[in-house]
């Protein structure tokens, strides 16, 4: 090998420190970018157990919005169930109130000539 020249070895001293700086500022760059990488990340987890909480806490409110929708449902079928037992009730009353009418009809036709006989007479 041939020996180098001073001015060779200043130039590759030189290089050397170069790159020696560039490879310190991107191991710098590289420590930043893991740095917020780790923040961001450490975010991103502090997010996802916030919506984990909020998915938590919506699927009670469901749950006891479904309760109340099957409470009222149940009321609803009730209700229901009571109203055909009323116009049960209802048509037999009717049909009882319609039997009376023609009844009192009957009776009042039967006093009415009664009565005229009685002032015939």
């Amino acid at each position: 090998m041939t020996k180098m020249k001073k001015i060779e070895i200043d130039t590759a001293i030189k290089y050397y420190r170069e790159i020696g700086k560039l490879a310190f500022k991107s191991n710098i760059n590289q420590n930043s970018v893991i740095k917020n990488s780790g923040n961001n990340e450490s975010k991103l987890l502090k997010m996802m157990a916030e919506d984990r909480f909020k998915i938590s806490r919506l699927e009670n409110v469901i749950d006891i919005k479904q309760r109340e929708i099957d409470e009222l449902n149940r009321k609803e079928m009730d209700l229901y169930w009571e109203m055909g037992k009323l116009q049960k009730d209802n048509g037999a009353l009717q049909e009882y109130k319609d039997n009376n009418e023609k009844e009192v009809g009957y009776w009042e036709k039967k006093i009415m000539s009664h009565i005229k006989k009685g002032k015939d007479n």
